[in-house]
């Protein structure tokens, strides 16, 4: 003990120096939003890169390129399925006037296509890979091999096929951060099909294949099995993406809501690849309405 008490004496200047260094690196990382933003982009780098490298080898002896290729046939076939293919812009309306009275339109803007499980048009559409997917904690995370390079942005909806995985929530060039609906922080507003009635999902933070929908009045009736699907109020989510069903109904004496668990449909220890989509004028849409997710 008397020689760690003198080793710790006489390096005391540096260990000073180096607690002040590292709470000033903190302070700046938490408080300064250009620091902290490439500190997070750093993190999602690292993340990626050696679970890129570790995902490559546990794929090895897998089917992995064919399924890589049949992902992104999927996805470009998906923004094909609408019978017409239009152009949408902010000034849409006003050039139509403008035509009507024989004045000069504007140029047309960016291709959109309908998604084939919603009527709602999306103007952006990816495949990705799932490096990551941690489904062990409360606030889990997923990554995914596609970044701002591959035009990935914060917000974008990530799916597969028709059902709801998470959303963006930090890119790197190469990499995308993404939060699931496994996660005790998010909640989203769930559609029940059949009475066509909102409530809100959220996870309790247990088992990955359940969450619970909460806030649904008891005088609307549900039963098991019954369908959830993502709603209108959503500012991420085309409306009418599968949710989950309705697996467990209680009813609390003296409550007036109904406690729902829910049999979540994407299956989180199994996803391999994914699409990331973007609504149509989903930025216009969240200068008007705040995001609810």
């Amino acid at each position: 003990m008397g020689g760690l008490a003198l080793w710790l004496f006489k390096y005391r200047i540096l260990g000073l120096l180096i607690l002040l260094e590292t709470f000033g690196a903190w302070i700046t990382l938490s408080n300064v939003l250009y620091h902290h933003s490439r500190f997070t982009q750093f993190q999602i780098e690292t993340a990626g890169n050696y679970q890129k490298k570790i995902k490559g080898i546990t794929r090895f002896m897998g089917l992995d390129e064919e399924n890589q290729r049949l992902n992104n046939e999927i996805a470009v076939l998906k923004g094909q399925l609408s019978s017409d293919s239009f152009t949408l812009n902010a000034q849409k309306s006003a050039d139509s006037a403008q035509s009507n009275n024989n004045k000069k339109t504007s140029s047309p803007g960016p291709l959109v296509s309908l998604w084939p499980y919603s009527s709602v048009k999306v103007d952006f559409i990816s495949p990705a890979r799932v490096l990551f997917c941690g489904e062990g904690g409360q606030n889990n995370y997923m990554l995914l091999d596609r970044g701002t390079l591959h035009g990935i942005q914060p917000k974008m909806a990530v799916i597969q096929e028709d059902k709801i995985v998470g959303q963006v929530q930090a890119v790197s060039k190469h990499f995308a951060r993404v939060v699931p609906l496994i996660n005790t922080k998010i909640q989203i507003s769930a559609l029940h099909a059949n009475s066509q009635t909102v409530g809100i999902l959220s996870w309790d933070g247990k088992s990955s294949r359940y969450a619970e929908l909460i806030d649904f009045p008891i005088h609307i009736p549900i039963k098991i099995g019954d369908a959830l699907v993502s709603s209108s109020y959503s500012s991420v989510y085309p409306p009418g993406l599968r949710l989950g069903r309705v697996d467990r109904v209680e009813i609390n004496p003296g409550a007036i809501t109904y406690k729902i668990r829910v049999f979540l449909t994407a299956d989180y220890k199994r996803l391999d690849h994914v699409q990331v989509i973007r609504m149509a004028l989903q930025a216009e849409r969240e200068k008007i309405i705040p995001n609810t997710d």
